[in-house]
């Protein structure tokens, strides 16, 4: 849709040109004589109300992740009664039969050196060093150990290795962490911790210093009230990887996070599963980093990129991601996955061979509480099967690229969302926001419903929340239908020709809620005339300065919103349901009143053309500050 529209730029130019001069225009002249250029572009006439996709949706895999979250059996599972203690030595320890031993003091490795053991590792100030091999692990062993390491309340314990990649802990099998002590785990070959079935954590603190690959990583990981910490790694900080799956299903390749302290600092994504993230509570620092490299012949060959990889230009000491049909100068292309939370593409093959790409309608990423500060390069919370379910929690996010995104549904209930930086920043074929306090600045659009499949109308629908857009392409862009029903939507729009405020090719129904939209006149787009609520669409000839005080007053000088703008402006769509038809309102800019009407209809077009209004202020003369709507 932009593409098309950054066409249409230069003919919109010269059309709005000649309608300024015009002498008729349908009752859309402002008393001034200055015409609303809204409708230009399809705006008004008749809207598709979209339906809300949460019928084609479930919470199978979410209830799944809640019941796989409970880790007290674990908690309480720390007794070293009985553990027989091995020696400290420089040499490696093997362990051949199933029992409880206690560590103390300094080994050169320890090697589970027979399958099928049920183990518990008592560690008690334990340093566990190798320089030739995995520190511990069961390389020769079957995938059916299970070990558990209790890590004594106050201990600092270690596990170290080098050698010709290897893993520092390897465990072919299952591996338990609990205790409230702590382990400090550097691998200076390839992986921290390799688990080839599940791992779980509870209370302990677990520091993986330095991870060549991963920091943790396993058919799946589950952790509950305790603290890690990748403080680097090569690859992702938390990885989740099932192989060989013939259907989708939520046994294996998830992540499964309840009131964990978690911070890492990698090259990788902060948390990746091939299946689904759940998260419920705790505090979330991740910061990922990625590789860019100039797009050339041997770049793409050496990488295995494209030239659709290629979306980035140099921009001082940082990078600027540019629109896909992009090809003037420089352009820079990533080379690695580096997304804060991550759950891509899920792709099998059946029992036939047959490759099975999964579009099911669970949510994939759930997360029902927690504080979040998120730095990364790429997306900052991402899923590509199936659908985003955000219902509570702090957020703080900056990314070079998207900020929440799916291929599918993104569903925000409730939390408090701040997005300082992004490209674009809530994306989706289908966004539903119900609820939420969401702040963001996008350097492309703000809200974007647009999806790859051609048989997906996408839509945006607002029922609820508190949400304010300050983007430079589109505000609100839907390639279907925006539907707002509910809550309070500020929109600072784009200062340029090629975007709008709000653009849906569907059209864009306004049936409730709280809007106030600024942008430049060149794209306006009207909300159709078969909204149920109230519509000002109001044009200014001249620029309104940016922090000037704009506000709607009824005719007893009521302030019904009063809205200081971030960027300069030409178009402000205001939408309240305080605005009665038949009644006389009017707009000013700090205490000058820019126009007064009358509403006859469910859009109002009006205009003025005078000259650029200065910042600051409130609305002097007749206008107060209270009134049936209050100020936003």
């Amino acid at each position: 849709m932009k593409k098309l529209r950054l066409l249409l730029v230069l003919l919109i130019s010269i059309i709005l040109t000649l309608t300024f001069s015009a002498c008729g225009d349908g009752g859309r002249r402002g008393p001034n004589g200055f015409v609303n250029p809204g409708d230009i572009l399809g705006g008004g006439g008749n809207g598709e109300t979209p339906n809300a996709a949460d019928d084609t949706t479930n919470n199978s895999s979410k209830d799944d992740m809640q019941d796989k979250a409970d880790l007290d059996g674990l908690s309480g599972n720390t007794s070293g009664d009985n553990a027989i203690e091995k020696e400290a030595t420089s040499d490696v320890v093997s362990i051949s039969e199933s029992g409880t031993y206690m560590f103390k003091g300094t080994y050169g490795g320890i090697e589970i050196a027979a399958s099928s053991l049920n183990l518990h590792f008592i560690f008690d100030g334990a340093t566990i060093t190798r320089s030739d091999g995995v520190a511990i692990g069961n390389g020769s062993g079957s995938k059916k150990t299970t070990l558990v390491i209790t890590l004594n309340e106050g201990t600092r314990n270690s596990v170290t290795n080098d050698g010709d990649d290897v893993n520092a802990i390897h465990i072919k099998g299952s591996l338990a962490i609990n205790g409230k002590g702590t382990l400090n785990v550097t691998s200076n070959s390839k992986s921290a911790v390799k688990v080839s079935k599940d791992i779980r954590i509870v209370d302990a603190t677990l520091n993986v210093k330095k991870a060549i690959n991963h920091g943790i990583t396993a058919a799946s990981v589950v952790a509950a009230s305790c603290e890690i910490n990748v403080e680097s790694a090569g690859k992702d900080g938390i990885n989740a990887e099932c192989d060989g799956a013939e259907a989708f299903t939520t046994d294996d390749g998830y992540v499964s996070l309840k009131n964990v302290k978690y911070a890492c600092n990698v090259d990788g994504d902060g948390i990746q599963a091939d299946t689904v993230v759940y998260i419920d509570g705790g505090n979330y620092n991740i910061k990922t980093t990625g590789t860019f490299v100039q797009k050339t012949a041997e770049n793409m060959a050496t990488y295995g990129m494209t030239a659709d990889d290629f979306r980035y230009k140099k921009s001082g000491n940082t990078y600027v991601k540019v629109a896909n049909d992009e090809t003037n100068g420089t352009l820079y292309g990533l080379v690695q996955g580096c997304k804060g939370i991550k759950v891509g593409e899920i792709e099998y093959e059946d029992k036939s061979g047959n490759t099975v790409t999964v579009t099911d309608g669970d949510y994939l990423i759930a997360i029902t509480d927690g504080t979040f500060v998120i730095d990364s390069t790429d997306d900052a919370i991402h899923t590509n099967s199936g659908n985003l379910l955000i219902e509570g929690g702090t957020f703080n996010i900056s990314t070079y690229d998207d900020a929440l995104t799916s291929d599918k549904l993104t569903k925000i209930t409730g939390g408090n969302i701040t997005i300082t930086k992004c490209y674009e920043g809530i994306e989706g074929a289908y966004v539903e926001i119900s609820g939420g306090t969401i702040s963001l600045v996008a350097s492309d659009d703000g809200i974007n419903a647009a999806s790859d499949d051609k048989s997906v109308t996408a839509h945006i629908i607002i029922s609820g929340g508190d949400i304010t857009v300050n983007s430079s392409g589109d505000g609100l862009d839907s390639n279907g239908s925006i539907l707002i029903s509910g809550g309070k939507v500020t929109v600072h729009g784009p200062t340029s020709g090629g975007d709008a405020g709000m653009d849906a090719d569907k059209g864009i129904i306004v049936n409730g809620g709280m809007l106030f939209v600024t942008s430049t006149l060149g794209m306006v787009e009207t909300p159709a005339s078969n909204s149920k609520q109230y519509v000002i669409s109001y044009a200014h000839q001249s620029k309104i300065s940016a922090s000037s005080v704009v506000s709607l007053c009824d005719s007893n000088g009521n302030t019904l919103v009063s809205v200081t703008v971030e960027k300069e402006c030409q178009s402000i769509i205001i939408s309240s349901p305080d605005i009665k038809n038949g009644s006389n309102y009017s707009i000013y800019c700090g205490s000058t009143q820019m126009t007064s009407f009358t509403v006859s209809s469910i859009i109002t077009t009006v205009g003025s053309s005078g000259s650029t209004f200065p910042g600051g202020g409130t609305p002097g003369g007749g206008p107060g500050s209270g009134g049936p709507g209050g100020r936003w």
